[in-house]
């Protein structure tokens, strides 16, 4: 994909590398000269000097034939204005948007242009609260800034779901079972397929129905 990314901070640059290691094509608009300098020298990638929130700025950097176009300055108004001019001027599809002040989520999410918000707040404290209260449930991948994840599971000897048809399971609403890895086995599961001691299981839920799956397929976890 191509992926313009603006703002080349400490959280810009590690995302551009991690981007650039996966083979995406990647673009990187910065205000300070010193930065870009050394971005030259550290990725093999475009780098732009040059201000987000203007239209020849984001015409150099060719955003009309990007992806996803990321904005990651420490300003909330310059991310904002940098996503709406990617998304309704040079009709980027997807348009990702830093959020410092928790509060101007709702409100970029109403004045349009930006496809998703990104909160650092947000996503420690979703990290803290699954160690927490999860510990026999891992997530894989978080959806919608942790509104929906993909969890796995193992069944042991004694979870509830041991023995049992995936038909007769009364799963949580708004979840879903993906896969089952039985040993070098993978299964996709039918409503006949019965689950085992020692299966891995591959779900996806919202977060609210998260604990009700854990508890259906692996018991409920004693608090300490």
């Amino acid at each position: 994909m191509q992926i313009v990314i603006i703002g080349a901070g400490e959280v810009g640059h590690s995302l551009a590398e991690a981007l650039l290691k996966n083979k995406h094509q990647v673009t990187i608009i910065e205000k300070t000269q010193a930065r870009c300098n050394g971005l030259v020298k550290l990725l093999n990638t475009v780098v732009i000097r040059g201000d987000g929130t203007n239209i020849s700025t984001l015409a150099d950097a060719e955003v009309d034939k990007a992806d996803i176009l990321i904005a990651l300055t420490r300003h909330d108004q310059d991310n904002l204005i940098a996503c709406q001019l990617a998304s309704k001027k040079f009709n980027v599809p997807r348009t990702i948007a830093r959020v410092t002040r928790r509060k101007n989520k709702e409100l970029f999410e109403k004045l349009g242009g930006v496809s998703q918000t990104v909160s650092t707040t947000d996503i420690i404290s979703t990290i803290v609260e699954e160690e927490v209260s999860t510990k026999d449930i891992v997530t894989r991948l978080s959806f919608n800034e942790g509104k929906a994840a993909i969890v796995e599971m193992q069944i042991e000897e004694n979870s509830p779901a041991k023995d049992k048809h995936i038909a007769d399971l009364d799963l949580p609403e708004d979840s879903v079972l993906i896969s089952i890895f039985r040993g070098k086995e993978v299964i996709f599961p039918r409503g006949a397929t019965s689950l085992k001691a020692g299966d891995r299981v591959l779900a996806m839920a919202t977060k609210e129905n998260k604990a009700l799956l854990r508890n259906l397929l692996v018991g409920e976890t004693s608090s300490s």
